[in-house]
Parts: C-alpha cells; structure tokens; sequence
C-alpha cells in the first residue's frame, strides 16, 4: 500500500482569524469564537455526574491542545470513530472498540494518521476511558468535545487557559447556519493519483485494524436512522479475500444480496466467497445498504419486494502481488461509489 498524502495545492482557509481544517473549502456563516464552553450533566442511574466541554480553536493551535488533552487519558482507552455513512438508511457510521487499548497503542496510531485526522472533514475520532471517567474527541469540523468526571474539570480548564483560550457563552453560533444551505462546501485532502493511491476507505480499515474497531450497530435487526424496521434490503459488500491453496496474492470480492440484517448479510457474504472452495474470507471491507431505487444495472430484473435472503451476484477482483492495492478495488473513493464527504449539518460536538 502506498503511502497516505495530502494534496499540496490547497490553500487554507481562514474566516475572520480563525484557520478551518483544509476539507472545509467554503463557509458562508460566522466562524466559532474561540473558546471553551461548558456544561454540568447529572449523573443517571449509577453513573457519575460529568462536565462536557465544547473547545473551539484556530487550527494553528489545535494540535498543540489536543495533545495536552489526550495526555490525561490513562494507560488503557477505548477508541471511537465517527465517519459519514454510504449507507442508504444511516447518515453516520460509529466505530467502538471491541476492548480497550494501551494507550501507548491508541498514540502510535494517531501519531501516525494525525495530519489526516486534523484535516479531514468525513471523520471524527476519539478514546474514552473508565477510570478515571474521561472522553476525549476530536470532532469532523475539528472542535473538541471533552467529558470528564466532576474532579478534572480544573485539570481541563488549566490547559486551556495556559493555551490563552477563555470560558466563552457559545462557540459555533448555530442560528447563523439557519436559511444557508448549504453553509459550507467540503472537499477531498488526499491525493489520488490512480487506482492504487490509499484513500479514505483505506484509512478507516486500518483504523479499524489496528484499534480493533466494529461498526456500533445492532447485528441482529435492520432499522433506519428513525428506528423504522426495515426488513429485508439490498446489501452491497466489498470482501478481502486469500487464496485458500496458500499461492501468492488474494482478491477483493464484490457482493449483492438481499437480507434482513447485518449478520445475516454478512453471513451469505462469507458463504458466498469460501462456497467456491477457491478462497478464504480475510475480512469485510465494506457493507452497506443500498435503496432499491440505486441498484446497478445487473440487478435491474430484481423485484423490489423480497421474501427471502440471498446472493445476487458476485464479482472478484484479483492481484498476484501478495500485497493488496491501496484505496480499495477500482481505487479513490468508496468502493461502493457513495459521496465520502457527508452533510455534517451544524458544527459542533459529537455527531452520535
């Protein structure tokens, strides 16, 4: 895989003083203030009453601060992502971690992903921590939400003030995005040079790899954003596979189907690849649903009704290198040709 590049033709924008991330091309509303708000929420049930900070700053500074914010996190975290969805009945998707992390792990990662992660507009990321009880996250118009247990708050206070940022009554003023739509224009960072060149699907997979990330949904129902169940739907999945007689190389393997939630689609997508007896199922790299109404060609006989769970076609895409190419099969973009750069609404805090 090669590696991750930002697009050195960007100019930076800056509205009144305040530096943006370089995804955001255009903003036809005030920028935040720069500031910090805060906010006491009780405790429910058994858990803690907390603080939740809403940090809004100036790129130049940005980096700086959240360095100091993460450095309160103890040794083991749990990562969380946020990303834009392809997915035709969700608007966002969210990564929890299967477990926790030692934080030295968390760090080496988003050390190594950081220039992407400042920039980039479709995602979100972040850790939290039990004890003590802490959440630090760095959201896609790159604010930062911190919520802490009631003790920390002067911790949190104190690197923001030595930071010359002051407790403001509001960041982003969100009435001024009311009537603009829409009030802001994104654009991509990365550089794609060709079909090999690693993008943003390729960035969440080795987000979910290396901090053991998995999709927070229920696997077991089909439901909407609205909580509407769904039934059975069309399912489109990009699967990486290895040859099952051990030669070199692999394969992405590209599916349709029809069922009546995530495991079971994901079940018909691993039959559906080792069924030949050719290959072994390495991984999903993507699956989401698609409206009935966007099926491709080659599905245009389907009825839109269906009663039954099944495999429509697929398609499989081979190297011999041993190394599967960046960016995904056909490269730049999602592999289901969704728009990765979602309508992130009014700014501000996290998006879940």
């Amino acid at each position: 895989m090669r590696e991750f590049l930002l697009r050195q033709d960007l100019d930076r924008l800056v509205v009144k003083g305040y530096a943006l991330p370089l995804g955001v091309e255009r903003l036809d509303a005030p920028p935040p203030r720069e500031g910090w708000v805060v906010e006491f929420v009780p405790g429910e049930d058994e858990s803690p009453d907390t603080y939740a900070f809403q940090i809004a700053v100036s790129h130049e500074q940005l980096q700086n601060i959240l360095h100091r914010l993460l450095e309160l996190l103890p040794g083991e975290v749990s990562p969380v992502v946020e990303i834009g969805s392809v997915d035709a009945y969700r608007s966002i998707d969210v990564y929890m971690a299967s477990e926790p992390l030692f934080i030295d792990d968390f760090i080496a990662t988003w050390r190594e992903f950081e220039p992407i992660l400042l920039e980039e507009v479709s995602i979100g990321v972040g850790a939290t921590s039990e004890e003590p009880f802490l959440e630090v996250f760095l959201d896609a118009w790159k604010s930062i939400s911190v919520h802490c247990q009631v003790d920390m708050r002067d911790a949190i206070e104190a690197i923001l003030e030595r930071n010359g940022l002051e407790q403001v009554t509001e960041t982003w003023n969100e009435d001024a995005f009311d009537g603009v739509d829409p009030p802001y224009r994104m654009r991509e960072i990365l550089v794609i040079q060709d079909e090999h060149s690693p993008d943003l699907d390729e960035l969440l997979l080795q987000l979910r790899d290396d901090w053991r990330l998995q999709l927070d949904v229920d696997p077991h129902s089909n439901i909407d954003d609205g909580g509407r169940e769904l039934g059975f739907t069309l399912w489109h999945a990009i699967a990486m596979a290895d040859p099952i007689d051990g030669k070199v190389g692999g394969a992405y393997i590209a599916v349709w189907a029809t069922a009546r939630s995530l495991e079971e689609a994901e079940d018909l997508i691993e039959a559906s690849v080792e069924g030949s007896g050719e290959w072994l199922l390495d991984r999903v790299y993507s699956i989401e649903r698609v409206a009935f109404d966007e099926r491709p060609e080659e599905l245009s006989d389907l009825p839109p009704r269906r009663s039954r769970a099944e495999v429509h076609s697929i398609a499989i895409d081979e190297w011999g290198d041993g190394n599967a190419p960046g960016g995904g099969p056909g490269g730049g973009g999602s592999p289901s040709g969704g728009d990765s750069v979602p309508d992130w609404g009014t700014p501000g805090g996290r998006l879940s």
